[in-house]
């Protein structure tokens, strides 16, 4: 199907289509939409994929910006923790090295705010002393002898020629505990034990100083039993980096989140991608625009060539009728000049109507291309008296009741077509008798057409007057709509009614003062 065709039917503006045939063609209509925007779906995919790809290395960015740092920090930290306890370590040389080294190492012991020391020198144990050792000490003792064992067994091993160091945390029920140990060369062996409670403030002190200038970080820093320690900045929904540090921090943990970082990337793609939402939005208005127009197009010359069709049907069979009576009564000269003044006259109005029809193209029911003066009575006269062997010959027959002998300005044409048409509709649906009447008020006439048919059902009465019906296919009723159609043209309106018998219709239009003298009959 063609594409006004489709979109029509679409629409529904087909009123000869059945239910299948437009829903095929909304189903037309909505492919074609389908692939209007196939284009612009791909290219968003790709967009889509654009921006995923662009977060991805963002991310990527910041996860190793953020493991860089963790490990700046592991590194501060490490430093932090051996400096306190290897100080602890070198007082405890000292004190052993004093001649009252049992008194000096406990006061290293509490100057240093450590928990325990060690001090064995190859496998004798010197400090605490297996004679004369506190109730404290001896407790110390059974608390850590198997860790420090086991870090003076590692020490043991390996080259002996310069001090060696190791450090661990280790837990227990009554808490998380450091253990460092060192070893020289002359089998000394210190090992010193603090609680986590002593380092906490060490450890913060350093990552406060080493992070000052990290404005926007969010920093936490977890022990072995996943407690936070210590935190910089605000935290956040989501973490780019989690570690795990090393060496003397062993089993601690830092979270690390660097400052969001601006994805560009999103900003070219919005502003490719609007612009081209909007081209497309433009293309398929201008093209539903368009479509439109051809539709009314379209819808115009169907409406004006049913319209005129019908206007034109009966002047055509007068024609043809006083043609006929002329040829047969050719001997008879006055009748013969009758019929041709008849012939003249309907030649003159459908040249009018052609004139109309050539003026004012747009409209299927074009106003007055000129006024005429006449007496409304006289024209209604005429014109009954033309069409009289056509009416008569449906069986109908018409009673006149004039109300309208004042000489005015009005629209002759129409005032025509508008008796042709409803006298038409009567003869053809409700032959018998009709009833004509016309009556002038102030500026408005009025003319009435009056059957004994079986009068319009409601729903049909409805549709006839409807501002946007123009009749069915068939032609039922599109001589009421062309009435109705010239009655607005001329600023009247139409009125139908049901009667018991029959139906009536009124139609009304406006008039103006005439000119010129009033005449005793309007030429016919």
């Amino acid at each position: 199907m063609s594409g006004v065709f489709a979109i029509k039917r679409a629409f529904g503006l087909d009123g000869g289509l059945g239910s299948n045939d437009r829903r095929e063609a909304r189903w037309a209509v909505a492919w074609f939409a389908i692939l209007l925007a196939l284009p612009l779906a791909v290219f968003g995919i790709f967009s889509a994929l654009l921006i995923d790809s662009d977060y991805a290395v963002t991310r990527a960015h910041e996860l190793a910006a953020a493991t860089a740092e963790i490990n700046k920090l592991d590194l501060v930290m490490r430093r932090a923790i051996e400096k306190r306890t290897d100080t602890t370590i070198s007082d405890a040389r000292a004190a052993h090295d004093d001649k009252n080294s049992i008194g000096g190492l406990r006061l290293a012991t509490y100057t240093n705010e450590a928990r325990f020391i060690l001090v064995h020198r190859s496998s004798q144990q010197i400090f605490p002393p297996i004679v004369g050792a506190t109730y404290s000490e001896q407790e110390m003792l059974k608390r850590f002898a198997a860790p420090i064992a086991a870090a003076r067994s590692e020490l043991a091993t390996g080259s002996q020629k310069k001090p060696r160091m190791m450090g661990f945390w280790t837990a227990d029920s009554l808490g998380l505990s450091f253990v460092r140990c060192r070893r020289d060369p002359d089998t000394l062996n210190i090992c010193v034990v603090f609680d986590e409670s002593a380092l906490d403030p060490v450890l913060e002190v350093a990552l406060n100083a080493a992070t000052m200038n990290l404005a926007g970080w969010a920093l936490t820093l977890r022990d072995p039993a996943g407690r936070a320690i210590w935190s910089h900045g605000k935290s956040t929904t989501s973490t780019s980096a989690i570690a795990g540090l090393g060496g003397v921090m062993g089993g601690w943990h830092m979270e690390a989140a660097p400052p969001p970082s601006t994805h560009w990337g999103f900003l070219p793609l919005t502003a490719i991608i609007i612009p081209l939402i909007g081209s497309w939005l433009f293309v398929v208005w201008y093209m539903y625009r368009s479509q439109r127009a051809r539709l009314h197009e379209s819808s115009f010359r169907s409406e004006m060539t049913a319209k005129l069709s019908h206007d034109l049907r009966t002047p055509i069979a007068n024609l043809r009728l006083y043609a006929d009576l002329a040829a047969r009564r050719a001997d008879d000269a006055s009748a013969v000049q009758r019929y041709c003044e008849i012939l003249s006259a309907e030649i003159e109005r459908l040249a009018l109507l052609a004139d109309n029809t050539v003026v004012y193209g747009r409209s299927a029911v074009p106003r007055p291309l000129r006024l005429d003066e006449a007496i409304p009575d006289n024209v209604l006269d005429a014109t009954i008296e033309r069409y009289e062997s056509l009416f008569a010959a449906t069986g109908s027959t018409i009673e006149v009741t004039h109300h309208a002998p004042n000489l005015c300005r009005f629209d002759r044409m129409g005032f025509e077509r508008i008796l042709i048409n409803l006298l038409d509709n009567a003869c053809k649906y409700a032959p018998g008798s009709i009833k004509v009447a016309t009556k002038q008020d102030g500026n408005n006439l009025y003319l009435s057409i009056r059957d004994f048919g079986s009068g319009f059902d409601e729903a049909s009465r409805a549709k006839l007057t409807a501002p946007h019906n123009n009749g069915a296919k068939d032609g039922y009723g599109l001589g009421v709509a062309i009435v109705r159609d010239l009655a607005e043209v001329n600023g009247g309106k139409i009125i139908v009614e049901n009667l018991d018998p029959g139906a009536r219709v009124t139609v009304s239009m406006k008039t103006s003062a005439a000119t010129r003298p009033a005449e005793a009959k309007c030429p016919s």
